[in-house]
């Protein structure tokens, strides 16, 4: 079954940085202090991602 791949760690990462992202941008004119919280979040898994980036880069 060569033609199902499983994802990676990174695009599982990628995948989650961009849900929650979406998640906080839909939810911002409702309640800003749950999208600050979504954004933090966001901005961790972004760092995760960049971290492992620069890991295989090297």
């Amino acid at each position: 079954m060569d033609w199902i791949k499983s994802k990676t760690r990174l695009e599982r990462l990628k995948e989650k940085y961009c849900q929650l992202m979406k998640r906080a941008y839909r939810i911002a004119p409702r309640s800003k202090s749950k999208s600050d919280a979504l954004n933090e979040k966001a901005k961790m898994v972004l760092i995760k991602i960049r971290m492992l980036d620069f890991n295989h880069l090297h």
